[in-house]
């Protein structure tokens, strides 16, 4: 099985570009990392069908909260009905692909949006969010353990 989480970066990302955990750009996690069995090609091209009915979202950046299993994760959560509609269409238009989360409770009713704060920055509280693209991100790229590397992305287009 294979590892890939799904992002609305706050800023369009491109193919093929790597970076480091704590040095992503800004992004909100529509899918938690899940293992699936599906290749890149037949994830992308998923994503790319919910892409062509979703419209751009509009959004704000919420208050600020500890996250991880020590509470020293800073995040700015983000209450948006279409985000939370965006996970659970993705949830079930991959469920064919047989989905398993790394964290099951932050998937379904656990699922909460929030932009995690990196050494790129964080979200303010106010800040409005305009998302307009959807990326498909391999953790676990070879070669190369711990770089992430987005490898399709997808214009918000409805």
């Amino acid at each position: 099985m294979h590892r890939y989480a799904i992002v609305l970066p706050l800023a369009p990302l491109g193919v093929g570009e790597r970076y480091a955990v704590r040095d992503w750009p800004l992004h909100i996690t529509v899918m938690p990392v899940f293992a699936t069995w599906a290749n890149a090609a037949q994830l992308a091209a998923s994503m790319g069908e919910v892409a062509a009915h979703t419209a751009p979202i509009a959004a704000v950046a919420g208050a600020s909260e500890l996250f991880g299993p020590k509470h020293d994760t800073p995040v700015a959560l983000v209450d948006s009905p279409e985000i939370r509609a965006l996970h659970k269409t993705f949830r079930e238009e991959l469920d064919i692909h047989v989905p398993t989360f790394r964290r099951p409770d932050f998937a379904g009713d656990g699922f909460r949006a929030h932009i995690t704060a990196t050494k790129r920055g964080e979200a303010e509280e106010g800040q409005e969010l305009k998302l307009t693209q959807i990326a498909l991100v391999d953790m676990q790229p070879e070669p190369g353990q711990g770089r992430p590397m987005v490898v399709a992305v997808a214009d918000l287009e409805a």
